[in-house]
């Protein structure tokens, strides 16, 4: 059979060319943040822009920027040594091996205080301007509240006529709580909705 699909072949005048497609290069269509985009580089890997531009490329991986304002001085060549951690001690000797002194860790309230330095062993990366702008838009980002549905004001308005704010009674009702939202859910979802329309009528 092989045989004679080989001869249809040779005897076609249109040999067809086969194309492969190489799949391992990915053209990337859309960046999602106009500053990345504005600042990346096209001749260089994604792992090559991201180092570039201050920024990760793996989850996982440690990419941190040492804050402009505190003094981070990268540890010096040797066995890093061990930051004591909440609840630990470590014992303090001289040259002979006597004990002078107990050096005890930070609480954890103490700890917290603490600003952060980075990873231990790690140098800092200085900060970029892109990370700066991506940091200002963070900060000043308005948050999105979410509306409620005509649906979900209508369920909320049943709940306040026939219980009116007994929250309890209102999560217990099967019927009228028919996805079983739990008492605090209902409390903001009704406080929500009693700011943007106002109270209703409660039923004796």
């Amino acid at each position: 059979m092989g045989r004679e699909l080989q001869k249809k072949k040779n005897r076609s005048s249109n040999a067809k060319v086969s194309r492969h497609k190489n799949t391992r290069v990915h053209k990337i269509k859309s960046f999602g943040n106009a500053i990345i985009e504005k600042n990346w580089d096209k001749t260089q890997t994604l792992s090559q822009n991201y180092s570039r531009l201050g920024l990760s490329s793996k989850l996982n991986a440690s990419a941190w920027c040492a804050p402009e304002s505190s003094a981070f001085t990268p540890s010096l060549p040797g066995k890093p040594l061990k930051k004591l951690q909440p609840g630990e001690a470590k014992i303090i000797r001289d040259e002979d091996g006597n004990v002078v002194g107990v050096e005890h860790a930070p609480t954890a309230d103490e700890a917290l205080d603490e600003e952060w330095a980075g990873f231990e062993g790690e140098e800092a990366k200085p900060v970029t301007d892109v990370v700066r702008q991506l940091e200002a838009i963070a900060r000043n980002e308005i948050k999105k509240e979410r509306t409620q549905s005509e649906g979900e004001k209508e369920w909320i308005e049943r709940l306040v006529a026939k219980y009116g704010r007994d929250y309890k009674a209102m999560a217990r009702d099967k019927k009228a709580n028919p996805w079983q939202q739990t008492e605090g859910d209902i409390r903001r979802r009704v406080t929500k909705w009693e700011q943007k329309n106002g109270e209703v009528k409660i039923e004796a």
